[in-house]
């Protein structure tokens, strides 16, 4: 057994000596997450000890971090807008930066009660259709994205929903689905360019799916299918929500405009770089 003092001061030193920058903070997390307790139980539990069960599992945990492994894919969880969705290597992991799309649908459509249809294009662990139907709870939507794997991860996390009969899941190319049933279409595709894969980090590099990250064309080639499909799939007045990269904002702009999309608004993220670009079809 050990004191989840010593646990604190043990997993501190070997993260920081790996370059992990917030290295109490995380070790925290995985305390936290092994004992079950709020960060006012860890206040607490001062003198409560790890036995050699949970220390062995804590130990595995350290290792794992200071090979770089993201820590939402060790705890298999990761906060997003109100809930905390489940994760795993399967799944881009939902950033705080994609929650401007949940702003942004919020300010466009103020009234809560309306009964909407949305589609979330690449839904990946599901983070943004789950949020925006608990936001709008009249409201129905589905969830695209290629991959099968983690569609199942965005099934496993319907269960934040309590009438989750609302949302369904489907695998299929979410660049060629048909929307004309649709009233509002969020989309967070991969959208970072192929060459660039060395300038990434490496928790980010050497973990997350390369397809839910990387895309063809410096970057733009969903934002091309998609926006053509949408065109295709003609909706007067469906909005249209992109999530976009740096300096990706021009293109995409433009690309929506030579579709017979009209722009409503471009909003930053909390860094000021442009994030979030809205559209309604004409």
């Amino acid at each position: 057994m050990i004191a989840v003092r010593e646990a604190l001061s043990i997993g501190r030193k070997q993260l920081a000596k790996e370059g992990v920058k917030n290295s109490l903070f995380e070790t925290k997390l995985l305390i936290k997450n092994i004992l079950k307790i709020s960060d006012a139980g860890l206040i607490s539990t001062s003198e409560v000890f790890l036995s050699e069960s949970q220390f062995k599992i804590f130990q595995s945990f350290l290792e794992r971090r200071k090979k770089s492994e993201p820590i939402a894919y060790i705890l298999n969880k990761k906060e997003f807008w109100k809930d905390s969705f489940y994760v795993n290597s399967s799944t881009l992991i939902p950033r705080p930066d994609s929650e401007i799309i949940i702003e942004t649908v919020l300010n466009l459509i103020p009234n809560k009660d309306e009964k909407l249809k949305f589609a979330d294009l690449g839904t990946g662990s599901g983070c943004l259709i789950i949020s925006l139907l608990k936001e709008y709870k009249y409201s129905e939507g589905v969830g695209i994205d290629n991959s099968e794997e983690a569609i199942k991860v965005a099934e496993k996390n319907k269960s934040i929903l309590s009438n989750n009969r609302r949302l369904r899941f489907k695998v299929a190319d979410f660049s060629m689905f048909k929307t004309t049933e649709f009233d509002v279409i969020v989309c967070n595709p991969p959208y970072v360019n192929k060459n660039d894969i060395n300038n990434m980090q490496k928790d980010v590099a050497n973990y997350e799916p390369h397809q839910a990250i990387f895309a063809a064309e410096e970057g733009f080639i969903y934002y091309k299918n998609v926006i053509h499909n949408l065109n295709k799939n003609h909706k007067c007045g469906q909005k249209v929500l992109f999530e976009i990269g740096l300096g990706q904002a021009e293109v995409v702009s433009n690309l929506l405009k030579n579709n017979d999309f009209k722009l409503i608004r471009i909003e930053d993220d909390i860094s000021g770089i442009p994030r979030c670009i809205t559209a309604e079809k004409i």
